[in-house]
């Protein structure tokens, strides 16, 4: 019925339909709760940081527009992003989950917003701390 090139073009369109249908449902009380769940259980991977000590992280997009950018991790704790370890997870658009998603996300449920670090690391050459000018 369709060529392969009209398979491959619907295909496409399909998932970033799909996609940002998604991005759409993870702002509604459902798709929190259920983004809620996954939060709690790791499933988007901790911060790298070491003063976070293992922070669950939340998916961000750096921009609404698909294509632009893919999908990274924000760290509630350190409040910075990061690159997914999983290359899986790094390959996902990240209009999908947009840029409103994780702040969205802790206004809801203020509980699990964590306490920012009380450590910060200082560069020291032999004990000295480095200022910079």
């Amino acid at each position: 019925m369709f060529t392969e090139e009209q398979n491959e073009l619907v295909e496409s369109a399909a998932e970033m339909l799909y996609g940002l249908i998604h991005a759409r449902y993870i702002l509604t009380s459902k798709g929190m709760a259920a983004m809620h769940e996954k939060y709690k259980n790791y499933d988007f991977g901790r911060c790298p940081r070491v003063y976070c000590c293992g922070q669950p992280c939340l998916p961000v997009g750096q921009a609404d527009i698909p294509r632009s950018s893919t999908v990274k991790i924000y760290c509630p704790k350190c409040e910075d992003i990061y690159y997914p370890r999983s290359k899986y997870q790094g390959n996902i658009d990240g209009a999908y989950f947009g840029t409103t998603f994780p702040h969205l996300f802790l206004m809801t449920y203020s509980h699990v917003k964590p306490q920012k670090p009380n450590q910060s690391y200082s560069q020291r050459v032999f004990g000295f701390k480095i200022h910079k000018p």
